[in-house]
């Protein structure tokens, strides 16, 4: 039996957690959950996920403040999420980061599917 892929999910938001964990876990992925950029820094260091969703908008620490940890000591996929930002303010930002995929709040979860499907190779 194969592994189940994991998902580090941070938000602050807890609706919008509790959402894409429930969505997530029924599409059979393992979702870790984090509710700012000190504590996803935290599990990453411990355990590297397949797949990182971050929101950008994130108490302390800007979510691509976190997303440029992530990138530059792992190098680890991630997908960007905001209800504030539109990606042509941050095209230039997921364009230096390497960011996989940008998708605004709310979330479209047909299209959040897909792209997972095609990061990971599902």
């Amino acid at each position: 039996m194969d592994k189940k892929k994991s998902i580090l999910l941070i938000d602050d938001d807890n609706d919008v957690r509790e959402f894409l964990n429930i969505f997530l876990e029924d599409k059979g992925f393992d979702v870790i959950e984090a509710e700012n950029g000190r504590k996803a820094k935290a599990i990453i260091d411990g355990k590297k996920p397949d797949l990182i969703i971050s929101d950008l908008l994130l108490p302390g620490e800007h979510g691509l403040e976190v997303i440029k940890y992530i990138k530059d000591k792992y190098f680890l996929p991630v997908i960007a999420i905001s209800g504030i930002y539109d990606e042509a303010e941050i095209k230039k930002d997921i364009e230096e980061m390497y960011i996989d995929g940008f998708l605004k709040k709310p979330i479209d979860a047909i299209a959040l599917t897909a792209l997972i499907n095609k990061i990971l190779n599902t």
